[in-house]
């Protein structure tokens, strides 16, 4: 089985002294991505970069992590997602987004490979720009076609999003075609338009997921499986910076079922 990374190539410059700024390879489908094969698994990356040094650089990056870059699309218009990450409080993020439209949005139904019985993993981001929710459309059919898992992580940009109620309704939409459905506590309440954890949870049952993690930060999260209820507690450590945290738990968490 080899586990499938769909969607935003993005280089994250971190700040330093000085207002200069640390080029770093991102995106939460690239973390997962090269999370999946430091884990010794099969790992492929399905996504478009720019054709720019950015670009470039997201494919080597990928390479010397051993991911199938094979179905990488390189746009000639458009360049490559580029995003300035600063930390807040208790090392929480905010993303500063610097090239709208980015290459990323324009990704194409002829980058998709002839899927197995596989994983595919994707996120919200995915779903923005009509030409790459298309994309994503047709690959979750053509994966449920041959018979694979579809894992969706709704990792929420809604600054990336014009209208709302669009956001809302799309994310959704396939958030009910994934058989791996994982949120924050924000992004439970948020979906499912309730005000307690427990009213979301209650909701997300009517989901078609087989399993569904709602994750909690410090405090662990929540982990739906077969109408039963699973608790799991976060580890005790001193929080520096938390980009890319959610992504090594999904890249785990698919190992594990790969495995």
């Amino acid at each position: 089985m080899k586990i499938w990374s769909l969607g935003d190539a993005v280089v994250d410059l971190l700040p330093l002294e000085g207002m200069r700024f640390e080029a770093c390879a991102g995106g939460a489908p690239v973390n997962v991505a090269v999370g999946v094969s430091r884990l010794g698994f099969a790992s492929g990356f399905i996504g478009r970069v720019g054709k720019d040094p950015f670009g470039k650089f997201m494919h080597r990056t990928l390479t010397q992590f051993g991911v199938d870059t094979g179905h990488m699309e390189v746009d000639e218009r458009y360049r490559t997602s580029t995003v300035v990450v600063t930390l807040a409080e208790k090392g929480e993020r905010e993303f500063t987004f610097l090239v709208n439209p980015s290459a990323d949005q324009f990704l194409t139904t002829a980058a998709l490979p002839a899927f197995g019985a596989d994983l595919l993993h994707y996120c919200s981001l995915a779903l923005v720009a009509e030409q790459c929710r298309h994309t994503v459309s047709e690959a979750i059919a053509r994966l449920h076609q041959a018979g694979g898992l579809v894992s969706f992580d709704v990792n929420l940009r809604a600054q990336q999003w014009a209208d709302p109620q669009f956001m809302l309704s799309s994310v959704d939409a396939f958030a009910r075609r994934a058989d791996v459905l994982k949120l924050s506590e924000e992004e439970a309440l948020w979906l499912t338009q309730t005000t307690t954890v427990n009213e979301a949870l209650e909701a997300l049952r009517a989901y078609p997921a087989a399993l569904k993690l709602v994750t909690q930060g410090e405090k662990g999260g929540v982990a739906l499986w077969q109408d039963k209820r699973y608790a799991y507690a976060g580890f005790l450590v001193d929080s520096i910076d938390t980009t890319g945290a959610g992504d090594a738990f999904m890249a785990g968490l698919l190992a594990g079922i790969a495995r």
